[in-house]
């Protein structure tokens, strides 16, 4: 029996400020607001660990600024008009990834891929397995907290979708921006032709240049 497809968790986004430094704003994810500031706390007390988290909800202000859910009639950024097309492309991608081999990117138990989407001014990637939104930032380095939290799969895969966010975000020559050889990666698992078939998808989608310009890493 096929498994039924579970709705993906529902994230807000708070700004977190603090009293002592107004020009230092940090965005948190996270279901409530409480969530949000105990998150931050946690990131906060890695620093100062004297600090107590009734103490540190009084250096700070948080508010809502945010969600993982679209708007009713939201619209896209001005001056991207390229967004939504390339969302679906990396999500087509994502879906032949996860349809071949051992499924990399698909979670048989929740039966859904891991997919790009846009809400609220920002791009979200909700994992296949935590079913969990997490804002992907244009240039951000590294994992945050929430992200360590949200993705369910390994180094390998968390390069392979940021190269994929970069993409989105305008970078045509995205394969392999974070590092291990993005789509020509030697270390998935998966059989040569699946691998070719993918690059393949790829090249028609225009992510990989033609096959007369590649080469491996």
């Amino acid at each position: 029996m096929k498994a039924i497809a579970e709705e993906p968790i529902k994230m807000n986004v708070y700004e977190i400020s603090y009293a002592d430094d107004p020009n230092y704003r940090v965005n948190r994810t996270a279901a409530t607001a409480g969530k949000a500031k105990y998150n931050e706390y946690l990131n906060y007390s890695d620093y100062c660990c004297d600090t107590t988290y009734m103490d540190f909800l009084k250096l700070i202000r948080c508010r809502k600024v945010g969600q993982s859910t679209p708007k009713k009639g939201e619209l896209l950024p001005p001056g991207m008009p390229w967004l939504e097309e390339r969302i679906e492309k990396a999500n087509r991608l994502i879906r032949e990834i996860g349809s071949r081999s051992h499924r990399d990117l698909y979670s048989p138990k929740h039966d859904r891929y891991i997919a790009f989407h846009w809400a609220g001014g920002r791009l979200w990637l909700t994992d296949h397995y935590t079913g969990i939104p997490m804002i992907m930032e244009p240039k951000a380095c590294g994992k945050t907290r929430d992200q360590k939290r949200a993705f369910s799969s390994g180094g390998t895969m968390w390069g392979l979708v940021n190269d994929f966010k970069d993409f989105i975000y305008g970078d045509d020559e995205a394969n392999h921006n974070n590092g291990y050889g993005g789509l020509y990666c030697r270390h998935w698992g998966y059989p040569e032709e699946d691998m070719e078939a993918i690059r393949q998808l790829a090249r028609e989608l225009g992510y990989l240049p033609s096959i007369k310009g590649e080469r491996a890493v």
